[in-house]
């Protein structure tokens, strides 16, 4: 009975760990207003966020001014410059390269590889592993983006930081487009 019990005990853990279902960007098939990356992300866009920890303690804040334009041959840059609450900057250009519809592929500086970008109705989804400062070195951590578009044209973004499949972290950042004023 005690080896049956901790069997269950273990699954459990388990089970709350990975979860029992995860996101999928089919789960936004008919989902609306279309979020079509080469339209939002073309002009200044700011964005307000938090960086959480593992335990869910917000660990530090930061607002970012961002820069979008595409090219004649359908590649786009999305230039983002962050201030956070510990004074630090940092600045990171990405290059989306389309590689069919509604899906690029995405590099930056600091990205190991190359970033998969989906977009399906009003999601997009970047997954990425990225190259952080960790004490007097660096680390990669997984990472997976989810961008989703409101009526208003405000874009809620939640992401998952993951090391050997743990989270150790995780992004809330509100992106508000500076559409021109009529």
């Amino acid at each position: 009975m005690k080896k049956v019990l901790a069997v269950v005990v273990i699954l459990l853990i388990i089970i709350n760990f990975t979860g029992c279902s995860k996101m999928q960007i089919e789960d936004f098939n008919n989902t609306t207003p279309e979020f079509i990356p080469q339209e939002y992300f073309n002009g200044k866009l700011t964005a307000y966020g938090i960086i959480k920890n593992r335990s869910g303690q917000i660990i530090k804040s930061f607002k970012g001014d961002l820069v979008g334009s595409w090219d004649k041959n359908g590649i786009g840059t999305l230039d983002e410059k962050f201030i956070y609450s510990d004074g630090e900057k940092q600045t990171r250009v990405w290059k989306l390269v389309p590689t069919e519809d509604k899906t690029f592929d995405a590099t930056a500086g600091d990205i190991v590889g190359t970033a998969k970008m989906i977009a399906n109705g009003n999601t997009v989804m970047i997954d990425y592993v990225m190259r952080v400062p960790y004490n007097d070195s660096t680390i990669d951590i997984s990472v997976k983006d989810w961008l989703h578009l409101q009526s208003d044209g405000v874009i809620i973004n939640h992401s998952k930081m993951k090391k050997f499949g743990f989270t150790v972290g995780e992004l809330v950042i509100t992106i508000i487009k500076d559409f021109p004023r009529e």
